[in-house]
């Protein structure tokens, strides 16, 4: 009786299992998911990020903006997306780190599903039914966070699974053996 509302039945309870151990760093994870379509699609238009910083000026936005601006824009947005992917690698590796689950070999439970739930289904939808129209590449930028996750996720699996989860194997770490 393996079937698939048993696997997302389990899965659902360790993911609220997990974000109830993992407190606020379970909600900065999903605000990341949120925040990062916005810069990517800010990316695409870096004069929006000029005119936000007339906005939060509290001045008028230009009609037309230089060559320079657009070039600024687009450099404070890498600038912005590179701090928000390692926000969002931290808050999932804290995410990890506090809601460990009993005899876990790996960080457990995979986010990537709630990733494409969120922004990538609910997101898009939200969009479509909005605006009355589909934009691929605006479906495309909305489930980026699964991307962003995904990498997460593979660097807190392999590369960081002991400062994540502990030793994998006590007593096997290979700073513990002595082969002189």
């Amino acid at each position: 009786m393996n079937s698939f509302r048993d696997r997302a039945g389990a899965y659902a309870a360790d993911v609220q299992v997990a974000y109830v151990r993992a407190g606020v760093t379970g909600w900065l994870v999903a605000l990341g998911w949120i925040a990062f379509p916005f810069a990517l699609q800010t990316l695409l238009h870096p004069g929006d990020a000029i005119g936000a910083q007339y906005a939060l000026q509290g001045l008028t936005p230009p009609q037309l903006l230089t060559a320079q601006q657009i070039a600024v824009g687009f450099v404070e947005t890498v600038f912005a997306l590179g701090v928000l992917m390692l926000f969002q690698l931290v808050n999932t590796v804290l995410f990890y780190r506090r809601a460990q689950l009993s005899g876990a070999a790996v960080a457990t439970p995979t986010l990537w599903p709630l990733a494409a739930v969120l922004p990538g289904v609910i997101g898009n939808a939200a969009w479509f039914v909005g605006t009355g129209s589909f934009d691929l590449t605006g479906c495309l930028i909305g489930l980026s966070p699964i991307a962003l996750t995904v990498a997460a996720e593979m660097v807190c699996n392999q590369l960081g699974r002991d400062f994540v989860l502990g030793l994998a194997v006590a007593g096997q770490h290979p700073s513990q053996s002595q082969s002189w």
